[in-house]
């Protein structure tokens, strides 16, 4: 027997056994387009629905998101692939079935579109654990607390300019919320600390801002920007150098001008270790990392080194992931994909309440998805 068959159960429990995977795919508009400096203006979240059913009826939901439709049809296209190998196995069993979903995709390297795609089968297989248990997934997962702080994420655009800037901070503390994002790095320095001036002088001392490179400076200029954020109050320096530049991201940080973000894009567990030694405060993408298996674990070497954790993007199965562990600090809020879900969570006087409906505690609104259905 090979270690990818070990612990195989071919025809699974048979109530729990998946009967199959529907996916559905969904384009939601977003208000206004976002310019992003490479990527053009971003004018949609492109969203696949992802559905484990059993052959007993019950169902848990997953997705993957980002914003092309044909590299979504990417993600669809994995998960049709991994679709009979998971038919007839025990939904329950969900490190078996990440493990023979991980083997499987192991010619496609394990990053991108395959972690996307294992990820929404498994945030489906979590969500379904809960709905069988009649128990809300962050209660399944260890409950540390019931509420989850947010902070706005929507707004406060690099090619947004000074008026709008103000517009917007003004709004967000208006709405209630205690924190919010600004994006920085695409302007000279001077000017860039001008707007983080601004929206300081707007929102007053005592609201926490986060403040987004978006892997756009080398080390020597995020220093520069850390120390000048640092005068201002800000709460932290996310995503300052390139991409996987540990080495510079380390060297930000060992200046303590700012406390530095950092972690979004990590995709395997072995990365966190390397992560570290060079960061303050972790951000985790589920999505990327693969699923809630191995967030978990993420989270917990996390927690080894008293590190907070915060998330990037998927506030609504964050918020069950981070209100579930010790280190759990800020989920970033978009309402990007809101109008999939009947009543979905959002945040009252800046925090995120968590409910007691079973699993993620979605029900998806079947109107809306049919309306933004890709046909």
């Amino acid at each position: 027997m090979s270690a990818h068959d070990l612990g195989a159960d071919q025809n699974g429990s048979k109530g729990r056994a998946i009967s199959h995977i529907s996916t559905q795919l969904v384009a939601l508009p977003l208000e206004e387009p976002i310019k992003h400096p490479f990527m053009g203006a971003r004018t949609q979240k492109a969203t696949l629905i992802v559905q484990v059913h059993t052959a007993d009826g019950a169902v848990g939901f997953g997705y993957a998101s980002i914003e092309s439709v044909r590299l979504v049809r990417a993600v669809q296209g994995i998960i049709t692939e991994l679709e009979p190998a998971l038919k007839g196995q025990d939904a329950t069993r969900r490190n078996f079935l990440f493990e023979r979903m991980w083997n499987m995709t192991v010619d496609l390297l394990h990053d991108g579109a395959t972690n996307l795609a294992l990820s929404a089968i498994d945030i489906a297989l979590w969500d379904l654990a809960g709905k069988l248990a009649g128990m809300p997934l962050w209660r399944l997962l260890g409950g540390y607390r019931d509420e989850v702080p947010a902070y706005a994420s929507w707004a406060l655009w690099r090619h947004h300019d000074s008026a709008r800037l103000e517009i917007d901070a003004a709004k967000i503390v208006e709405q209630g919320y205690k924190g919010m994002k600004l994006r920085m790095g695409s302007r000279p320095y001077a000017e860039d600390m001008a707007r983080a001036r601004l929206v300081r002088e707007t929102v007053g001392p005592d609201i926490n801002i986060m403040v987004d490179a978006l892997w756009s400076m080398t080390a020597i200029e995020a220093v520069k920007i850390a120390r000048g954020l640092g005068e201002l109050g800000y709460t932290w320096l996310e995503e300052p150098v390139r991409e996987g530049d540990f080495a510079g991201l380390a060297k930000v940080r060992a200046e303590q001008a700012l406390p530095i973000a950092a972690g979004e894009r990590i995709s395997r567990l072995a990365q966190i270790e390397t992560l570290v030694p060079s960061i303050d405060h972790a951000i985790l993408d589920v999505a990327h990392l693969g699923g809630i298996t191995p967030w978990l674990k993420a989270a917990n070497a996390i927690e080894g080194h008293n590190l907070p954790l915060s998330a990037h993007s998927h506030a609504h199965v964050h918020m069950h992931l981070l209100a579930a562990v010790r280190c759990g600090a800020w989920i970033e809020f978009m309402p990007w994909l809101d109008a999939i879900f009947v009543d979905p969570p959002t945040p009252k006087n800046g925090m995120l309440k968590l409910g007691e409906k079973p699993g993620l505690g979605l029900e998806l609104n079947h109107a809306a998805i049919e309306r933004y259905t890709v046909k």
